[in-house]
Parts: C-alpha cells; structure tokens; sequence
C-alpha cells in the first residue's frame, strides 16, 4: 500500500515540473518569434521621412550654420550656380518647390519653366520668377527667398602664411579669406591689396584703412573666382626701419605724415609685454630725435622715410659696437670697465690699442677714452679700428653707433 502511495505521488510531480517546463519553454518560443512591443521611441531615420521634409531638415541645418553681418541686400547680392531658393505659390492649393541654380546659371521651377539668372540681382530674380509663375497662375501670391547661399572659390597669394585656394561665400570679405590663409607677414604692402576678377578688371584696396579704422569700404566682399594678391613692402617708397625690442624687427611703410604714435599704432608696435614710454628717430643725415610716448611730441613728430626707429630694451644693458666679433648689447655687471666689456665682445684683429677704447656716458651725454673707464647701465663702448682702415669701415661704426647711442636716455627709469 505504501508503495503505491510513493508511486502515485512521483508521478504527480513529475508531471507538474514536466508542465512548467512546457510553459517555460512556450515564453521562451514566444519571446524569440513574437514580435516586440518597444518600450523606447524608435529613432527616426531618413526613409521615414518625406523627401520635401527632409529637404527642409537639410536647409534648416545651413541656415543654422551660416553666420552673418546683417540681412543680405536683394539689390547688391548676384545670383549664381550653387544659389538654393524657395518658391512658394500661395491660393487654394499652395505650391512650394526648393530649387538650386544649376551649373548653367538656370533655375528650373516644377510647372512654371526654366529661367535664366546667373548675374541677376536677388531683386531681378524674384520679379523673374513672378513674371514666369503669373503667366501659368493668375492673381496668385509669389514668393521667391533665398534659403542657402552658393560657395565659391577664392584664391589668395603673396604675402600670407598659407597661400592657396579656399572656399568662401558672396557675404564673406577679405580678411576673412586672409584669415584663413594664416594672416599676414610681417612684410606685407597693405596699403595697395589687389583683387583680380574673372572678367579681368582689378580692385585695389588700402586694407591698412580697415584694420585702423573699420573701413568696411576698404575690405569689399570677394566673388566667385576672385584673386587676393598681397604684395610684399615696395622698398621705393616710404619705408621706416625698426630696431630694438621689436618681435619682428626690418622695414616697415610709411604713410604719408603719418607721426610716430600712428606709425607705432598701425604696426601694432605699441603692444609690446615691454613697457617702454619713449624711442629713439636717426634721421637719414644722422640727427637722433628722442620722442616721448606719453607726450605731445608722439603725436605732433612726423616720420620721414629713410628714418630709423629704436624701441628700447628693457633690460640694463651695455652696448659695444666697432671692432668687435660680436657687437650688441650686454648685462650691465656692476663695476666692470671698459675693457672687460670688449672682452666679452672678442676684439678682432683690426682693433686700435686699448687707450682709443671710447666709452659714451648716455646719462650724460659726455664720453671718456681708455680701458679702464667705468662704465654704467646704458653705455655705449666704441672699439675703433686702427687708423691704417679704410674711411668705410669708420662709417659703419657710426652708423651702429647713430642707432644706439642714446640708449640709455630710454632704459634710464628703471
């Protein structure tokens, strides 16, 4: 009796675990071949979108990246290959089209015609395409917009870090195509920036006038097939050289009565880390001129061209110049003579003897001859040559001198 018990009751267990495997088994069918109810919004591709609202997706996303100065002029902007618009015909069934200028110049409107509109103003192509559309819809409402400006190539040579071809739009100017080719050298003509078009005419622009002022007369837009020359300093003109603390240091053009303050201004000479309130002019016959920055005279001396503009150092230095391995400025060491500088320049073998040594006090303005005269921050030590030198070897060492020698009227405030 006990037995049939045990058996009756396994296999009564046995067939419910066989009964919950069946019904694991069929959630698990069902899961793999059933479809899913998604719980998370299924992402929306391209192929469920319409195509005309998939082309207003794409307009909107140029818009968007498009940057401008203020609303495009229907009178001034050209039409050309490349130029997307929006045609709308407003009535009882509205129609709209989006359609570009093809590489022909045409524009081609679904069920009004194909218009030619290459060169046309904005304005000329909406009283275009009303005309055409009028002619097929009577007393209806036209509008014709631009929606996406066309690109254009604009190569840009010369003067520039980065010579080259680059891609622009009809509202984008010249510094912007400067810009992108790296800015300018150091030696670059601004005053006299050419432009030549397709049709072979050239435009000649003084881009200085808008770096100064913002003259946006004198930075124009550029066009399809455009070429920016920038040419390098022309040296027959007026030209200053600058010496000195200078990053960059060569000729610079000079404007006709342009001062000392506007000339250090345009060359944005003045935003030098040193702080240095006044420089030193050597005209051509050697007159020295020392001009101060926070006064009048900055504003009131007018450069001439041959001039020589020092910008001081900052440092205390001493200056050795003449027959010398390696004229220039040095440290000032407190109570080294003069001798000892010319040590550190290595006289040459062409070098007077050690009593023709000649050491300019720039403090005072007087000088002293000998090796060992003492010298102070901002001297200026003369090394002649001996007198068996040619007269053009003397020259050369007053021309070093000429740029230097009042050095320390500069570096005196320290």
């Amino acid at each position: 009796m006990l037995q049939k018990r045990l058996f009756f009751r396994t296999v009564l267990f046995i067939g419910l675990a066989a009964q919950l495997v069946l019904v694991l088994f069929a959630r698990l069918y069902a899961q793999q071949n059933l479809p899913q109810q998604k719980t998370q919004e299924q992402p929306v591709t391209k192929e469920m979108i319409s195509p005309q609202a998939q082309r207003y997706k794409e307009l909107e996303t140029k818009l968007l990246e498009e940057a401008y100065e203020r609303a495009i002029d229907s009178n001034t902007y050209i039409v050309g290959p490349g130029d997307y618009f929006s045609i709308v015909i407003w009535g009882d069934i509205q129609k709209g089209f989006q359609v570009p200028v093809t590489p022909e110049g045409m524009l081609i409107v679904p069920t009004v015609g194909v218009l030619k509109v290459d060169g046309l103003s904005l304005s000329e192509l909406k009283k275009r395409v009303r005309e055409a559309a009028l002619r097929k819809y009577k007393q209806k409402q036209i509008s014709t917009n631009l929606m996406v400006m066309r690109k254009l190539r604009v190569h840009v040579t010369g003067q520039v870090f980065n010579p080259g071809t680059y891609i622009a739009t009809p509202v984008d100017r010249v510094s912007d195509l400067i810009y992108r080719a790296g800015g300018l050298k150091a030696f670059a003509y601004t005053q006299d920036i050419r432009i030549r078009h397709l049709d072979g005419k050239e435009t000649a622009i003084d881009f200085s006038s808008f770096q100064e002022k913002g003259d946006l007369s004198q930075n124009p837009f550029v066009r399809g097939g455009d070429v920016i020359i920038v040419p390098t300093i022309d040296y027959s003109k007026s030209v200053v050289k600058v010496i000195g603390q200078v990053e960059k240091p060569g000729y610079y053009p000079l404007k006709p009565g342009e001062t000392v303050f506007d000339f250090l201004s345009r060359h944005n000479l003045l935003e030098l880390e040193q702080n240095f309130s006044r420089v030193l002019i050597t005209h051509k016959d050697g007159k020295m001129v020392m001009v101060d920055l926070t006064g009048n005279d900055a504003h009131r001396i007018v450069l001439k061209n041959g001039d020589v503009l020092m910008l001081p150092q900052a440092k205390r230095s001493v200056y050795v110049l003449g027959a010398v391995q390696k004229p220039g400025s040095y440290k000032y060491i407190n109570n080294l003579v003069a001798k000892d500088y010319v040590g550190l320049a290595g006289s040459t073998e062409n070098a007077g003897g050690l009593k023709q040594i000649k050491v300019i006090h720039t403090g005072t303005g007087k000088s002293e001859k000998g090796g060992d005269v003492r010298v102070y921050p901002g001297d200026v030590i003369q090394v002649p040559i001996r007198t068996s030198k040619r007269l053009s070897e003397y020259l050369q060492i007053a021309g070093q001198l000429a740029y230097i020698v009042f050095a320390y009227y500069v570096t005196r405030r320290y």
